[in-house]
């Protein structure tokens, strides 16, 4: 894993996920998030960008490593990026921004929901995205290096937790994305299925999480279902953010600059549904279409 990936949040930290108005509405009152496969987010480049990293990073340290130390680093992290189908749950640490307004929130006329992510505890690993390319080569090639001394260390075994480790570094590569992005400041949450052989197909393999700590289950294995989103077949699964009601972790709600809710009337429907300690209130952006 890349430990400095890992998102670990201040006690009243608040993340915001922006949505459109029917979104919103579903995702209070069933007390669930639709986290999308990784393929279909808006960033074509999504994944790939941070293996090509590692293959670059990788490439620099050929001539002190050996070829054969990197392909066996190689060979996990390019596994897991092919058989493996991140689904992503998608924050921003900032609740006001226009781009993503405009993005995600029906073109501001949307919300941002603030969630306390200390209470959520939800099936999925934390990542917080980087975006200067530069520190991401930094960031992997210390990693690498550090790999390396310990394998060395060990008489270079590439054993099961070598492998594991590399799958894994692997899979926390989707927190590395092109700069383009970097206004949206994103805190993502990946939850982990497989794609095996199927006959001459593929299918989705459900494996559940673990706490990316502890190794605790979190999950049993989520069902993968479909949606259509502008004539895009969408895979996703559906994740409970109140541990089924045992805690509340909406702190605030934002109204997108173009929202024609005033907001007592979000204050009545929150208070409808049994959210009562999420402050309401207006974007600052002055934006009109």
């Amino acid at each position: 894993m890349i430990r400095t990936r890992l998102y670990e949040p201040a006690d009243d930290e608040v993340i915001y996920h922006y949505c459109p108005p029917e979104a919103f509405l579903e995702i209070l009152t069933s007390r669930t998030l639709r986290f999308s496969a990784s393929y279909t987010l808006n960033d074509v480049s999504e994944r790939s960008w941070g293996h090509s990293m590692f293959e670059k990073a990788a490439k620099t340290l050929e001539d002190e490593t050996g070829s054969e130390f990197i392909t066996k680093i190689s060979e996990p992290v390019t596994a897991g990026y092919l058989h493996a189908m991140l689904m992503i749950g998608c924050f921003s640490i900032d609740g006001d921004v226009l781009g993503q307004w405009r993005a995600y929130a029906h073109d501001g006329r949307g919300f941002a929901i603030g969630f306390a992510p200390t209470l959520m505890q939800i099936p999925a690993k934390p990542l917080r995205v980087l975006y200067d390319a530069n520190a991401q080569m930094q960031e992997l090639v210390e990693n690498l290096k550090q790999v390396y001394n310990v394998e060395k260390a060990n008489g270079f075994k590439y054993d099961d937790e070598f492998v594991s480790h590399l799958w894994l570094m692997g899979l926390d590569l989707c927190a590395y994305k092109d700069p383009a992005f970097r206004e949206e400041q994103e805190v993502r949450f990946a939850h982990c299925c497989g794609i095996i052989p199927s006959g001459k197909s593929k299918k989705i393999m459900p494996v559940g999480a673990r706490d990316p700590t502890t190794g605790k289950r979190l999950s049993k294995p989520l069902k993968t279902q479909f949606r259509m989103r502008n004539g895009l077949l969408v895979p996703y699964v559906i994740v409970d953010y109140s541990r089924k009601g045992a805690v509340d972790p909406i702190k605030e709600i934002v109204l997108g600059p173009q929202n024609e809710n005033n907001e007592q009337n979000i204050e009545i429907f929150l208070s409808s549904i049994g959210v009562d300690n999420a402050v309401v209130r207006r974007s600052k952006a002055p934006y009109r279409t």
